[in-house]
């Protein structure tokens, strides 16, 4: 007799998105989330934040999980998560601007998984993300239920009560003296058997001394971690745009200027996140770090954008076969039709992206090479117009794109 059980793994996933983690701020070292993971599991906190820092560098996937769980996981005594108070399902501690951050944070993020322009789908990150989710199911798995104590951990806060009662209904009165009494006048107090004084009853009875009135704390020192940082960060953008327009440093450019700025800010963002300060500072990491992010997506081709967009070359002289033509992105169009040969010559028509078009001038011998690594080619047999005349070798390529020439 065999049996056979199988995982329903639906059901499962909605128990780990039941008794998931809730962030622990009382051990946090930045929001709590792998502080929260390490109680609900029962593991080490310190291996969850070493694995985010590896998953980080190893692809930019710590990153982005590690602000999507802080955006959706709530905090120890909170109604909601921050992404859920941002929609208005419920109240979260602390500020909108941080999950506003945190949204453009994941927004930008999540496309540079593979990182230096791979692909979302084959890159490190992609996969470093896929473990790291895995292992949480793995650790669901291993610990369905939650560990003893847990609801103390996750538990919200009750409301706060309203200020304004002192004293509570019948503490110091007997039944119907309250103001809003249904039964009769009021009852004097004790201190007032005969009721002679009905104008002093709202004062406290002899012997009892008011609690003193919470005297207001002084101005809390305000740390200076957040300008002492953006300090540097503009002494650090300051000198290296110098650098690079009066030192001859070409490859510092603004991309460059930016990720050092940011490097600094993280470098502030660690320390206040040791000793709990600089939370300023993620208002100007969050926007920084996505320019950087989309600024080394978009790679500016060796000399300048000046190999981009539509480009019309005429050539009618010998001598201009002697520069080939090299284009980035866009239509090229070579026109020949005014050119004489006076020898045999050779030349070369590039183009990395886009549509590449040669007129060749109607009696012009030509040895003609056309290609295209991902396109159409149009490069009909073209045949000897003068035969023994000067023969010009031409090779037209395209990366991206149509080769066609023409009479």
């Amino acid at each position: 007799m065999s049996s056979t059980s199988t995982t329903d793994v639906p059901s499962e996933l909605r128990s780990l998105w039941r008794t998931r983690p809730v962030r622990t701020p009382d051990d946090a070292k930045i929001a709590g989330v792998c502080g929260g993971f390490g109680r609900r599991y029962g593991v080490d906190p310190v291996l969850f934040r070493i694995a985010f820092v590896i998953a980080a560098l190893w692809g930019g996937a710590g990153v982005f999980l590690y602000a999507l769980l802080w955006l959706l996981l709530r905090s120890a005594g909170d109604e909601a998560s921050k992404g859920e108070a941002l929609i208005g399902k419920g109240r979260a501690s602390g500020s909108k601007v941080t999950a506003v951050v945190l949204v453009v944070v994941v927004l930008l993020s999540a496309p540079t998984f593979g990182g230096s322009g791979e692909s979302l789908v084959v890159g490190a990150g992609f996969l470093m993300a896929v473990a790291m989710l895995a292992g949480w199911y793995g650790l669901h798995r291993r610990t369905p239920v939650p560990p003893a104590g847990w609801a103390e951990v996750s538990a919200m806060r009750p409301p706060s009560p309203r200020a304004g009662t002192t004293r509570s209904a019948g503490a110091s009165q007997e039944p119907g003296s309250g103001p809003g009494a249904p039964y009769g006048p009021p009852v004097p107090p004790s201190w007032d058997p005969l009721g002679a004084a009905p104008f002093a009853w709202d004062l406290p009875d002899p012997g009892t001394i008011p609690a003193p009135a919470p005297q207001p704390s002084g101005p809390r020192s305000r740390s200076r971690l957040t300008k002492v940082t953006l300090g540097l960060a503009l002494i650090a953008v300051a000198v290296s745009a110098g650098l690079s327009t009066l030192g001859g440093l070409t490859w510092l450019d603004s991309t460059r200027i930016a990720a050092i700025a940011l490097a600094v800010v993280a470098g502030g963002l660690l320390i206040g996140a040791v000793t709990r300060r600089g939370h300023g500072l993620l208002v100007v990491a969050g926007p920084l770090a996505g320019f950087v992010l989309l600024a080394s997506l978009v790679q500016v081709p060796e000399g300048g954008w000046e190999g981009t967009g539509d480009q019309f070359v005429e050539i009618t002289d010998p001598v201009q076969l002697s520069t080939p033509v090299v284009h980035e992105i866009g239509s090229l169009t070579v026109d020949m039709r005014g050119l004489e040969l006076d020898r045999d010559r050779d030349y070369s028509v590039a183009s990395d992206m886009g549509e590449v078009r040669v007129i060749l001038p109607p009696d012009l011998e030509v040895d003609l090479n056309c290609r295209a690594d991902l396109g159409s080619v149009d490069c009909p047999d073209l045949p000897v117009r003068e035969p023994g005349g000067p023969v010009l070798s031409l090779d037209v390529a395209t990366g991206v794109g149509s080769v066609t020439v023409t009479r």
